[in-house]
């Protein structure tokens, strides 16, 4: 019905109109809810997979930042000086390099 029809019928059949056009708007909100629901309870275990699917990225996520938290923090700033400097001292004391050492400095120049 067009806007204008409503304005110009009488003050009865509007309030009737208006009801009528309120509760088709009432059922079709209710087949909506009822649909949303069966489409949730289909879904649920694809939304159950998905957050145990999060809680596995997280852990990944938190041990990522935990293993570069150790490299920057604790490796670069005190093991690679403590590995420099053993290294130092037994190239003093034997007059050669410890055998890993070298090894994990040729393979770091090929890396890189």
């Amino acid at each position: 019905m067009e806007s204008n029809d409503l304005m110009d019928m009488p003050e009865d059949e509007f309030r009737k109109s208006v009801v009528l056009r309120l509760s088709a708007q009432d059922v079709a909100i209710a087949e909506n809810t009822a649909l949303t629901k069966s489409v949730s309870e289909d879904t649920a275990f694809i939304r159950a997979a998905w957050a145990e699917g999060i809680v596995a990225v997280r852990f990944f996520c938190r041990l990522a930042a935990a293993w570069r938290f150790v490299l920057k923090q604790v490796f670069m700033p005190i093991g690679l000086p403590l590995l420099t400097l053993y290294g130092m001292w037994f190239y003093t004391q034997f007059h050669r390099f410890p055998t890993w050492l070298a090894d994990c400095f040729k393979f770091l120049m090929a890396v890189l």
